[in-house]
């Protein structure tokens, strides 16, 4: 599309050349020859100080927010305003609006975000429908997959992935949208048929200053669905139902669909859905009541995109939910392990709840965790506390340090631990390595006990003073338990 087409109407001053533009980005990394580069100010550096880089890599136009020199053959812009819900405007347009040739489900809220989003593609895959995906883990369009990199990406990346899906001929996408993809305009201008809130804990709030804030930037997500469901056995959910024109979902309340009957097995759950296009008897793999909630919110989304719940019921039992969450690790060894993402207070709350509920009579409950850096330092007592009111043995550790000094970090978890539990040392263990603390915490594990390892779930690596270095739970998990045997 060439540069005039693609920024008509759009509040962007063009001058220079009208170039063809192949594709857009705001990462001068990602640029090849025939794109736009979009020079945004963010929080560290101002993307005008890598239009140089650009350049050499064959951009045909540069956008900013502040003047820059480049040469005659490339189209210069200025934004007008907003820069961010330009860049949106202008991805959308050139890749076409695949959402409207899509039945686009958005998911956000604190936690199943991910669980949910796999679990809509996976069933509708599974009865033979085509769908996209574009979330925390992965990124996907057709038999197309790649590695994600943030929950949501940038505008040019999420339309882009959405495009791929048109031109696959998939039927459907489910995105995860996250509140700073919503603040920050990642989805803007995107039409999804369905959105989807599962609940709000305290998370974020280095970001958002305060819990209000944060829930008023998911309930963004409302204005841009044609049809939105909640959780109604959430207080925030069913803040959302009280302003109207919304659909829910429950296991405790009464809802348009609803499960009932719930069963919750060591080796799957079971339960009645009721809901808007009949009753059906659901019976999947999946373990613990959130995952219930998950899935049922999977259907239910379905279901109000427009799809035959008959056709998807049977696709039930194939599921296996998001890699890295609630995942077991099984190596032959006489006790259990499972790795999941947790990593707020009501998400290691949830998971010690199903970890009591999967440990057999007389076994101890392992719990391995640690709190992000450069985040939120509120929630790091609560999610202490969380862990230290279920676990029998505190497995304490890093988890993503980032910048911050580890050991305090540590420090600051360790306040909302009662003192009896951290100067037992049978039952508190602290270790600012996480590799050498699995290994210890698999060394302490006997027949019939359980270790859960919570917060890195999924992630391939750990940032220690700014710097990602290779690192995977299972991966680690699973060396030391071939040394245990």
């Amino acid at each position: 599309m060439n540069l005039d087409s693609l920024i008509d109407g759009i509040a962007i001053r063009h001058s220079g050349p009208d170039v063809e533009v192949v594709d857009l980005t705001s990462d001068s990394r990602e640029v090849s020859p025939g794109w736009a580069f979009l020079a945004l100010k963010g929080e560290k550096a101002d993307g005008a100080v890598f239009v140089p880089q650009a350049v050499e890599k064959g951009a045909c136009a540069v956008i900013s927010e502040s003047q820059v020199d480049v040469p005659d053959s490339i189209a210069a812009c200025r934004f007008l305003a907003e820069p961010r819900l330009r860049m949106a405007e202008m991805a959308r347009r050139l890749h076409g609006t695949p959402d409207e040739r899509l039945a686009l489900i958005g998911v956000t809220g604190t936690n199943g975000k991910t669980t949910t989003t796999t679990l809509i593609r996976q069933l509708l895959r599974g009865a033979g429908i085509g769908c996209g995906l574009v979330g925390t883990v992965l990124n996907a369009a057709g038999e197309i997959e790649e590695e994600a990199v943030r929950t949501t990406p940038e505008s040019p990346t999420f339309y882009r992935w959405l495009r791929r899906s048109v031109e696959a001929g998939d039927a459907a996408a489910a995105a995860e949208v996250s509140s700073h993809a919503l603040c920050l305009g990642r989805v803007h201008g995107a039409l999804f048929k369905v959105g989807l809130f599962t609940n709000l804990t305290q998370d974020h709030l280095d970001y958002h200053g305060t819990l209000e804030a944060y829930f008023e930037a998911k309930a963004r997500l409302r204005t841009q669905s044609e049809r939105f469901l909640v959780n109604a056995d959430d207080p925030y959910g069913r803040r959302l139902l009280e302003g109207g024109r919304c659909w829910s979902y429950a296991i405790d309340h009464k809802a348009d669909y609803r499960a009932t009957d719930l069963e919750l097995g060591p080796t799957g759950t079971r339960f009645h859905l009721q809901g808007l296009q009949g009753d059906f008897k659901v019976d999947s793999p999946l373990l613990g009541r959130f995952n219930a909630y998950n899935l049922l919110a999977a259907l239910a989304a379905c279901a109000e995109a427009g799809f035959n719940l008959n056709l998807l019921i049977p696709t039930v039992s194939k599921v296996t939910g998001a890699s890295g969450r609630l995942e077991r690790v099984d190596c032959g060894q006489p006790f259990g392990v499972m790795v999941d993402y947790a990593h707020t207070p009501d998400a290691l709350e949830k998971l010690l709840t199903e970890g009591r509920r999967l440990l057999p009579p007389g076994g101890r409950l392992h719990v391995l965790f640690g709190c992000g850096g450069d985040r939120d330092r509120t929630k790091r007592p609560l999610m202490a506390a969380a862990v230290a009111a279920g676990a029998d043995v505190l497995w304490h550790t890093s988890d993503n340090p980032r910048t911050e000094d580890p050991d305090r970090i540590l420090d600051d978890a360790a306040t909302g631990i009662p003192e009896v539990i951290r100067i037992d040392s049978t039952r508190y263990h602290r270790n600012v390595d996480r590799r050498e603390s699995v290994r210890r915490a698999v060394s302490h594990c006997l027949p019939g006990d359980l270790l859960l390892l919570a917060g890195k779930g999924h992630e391939p690596y750990q940032e220690i003073h700014g710097v990602k270095y290779p690192y995977s739970d299972r991966s680690t998990v699973e060396a030391a338990l071939r040394g245990h045997r």
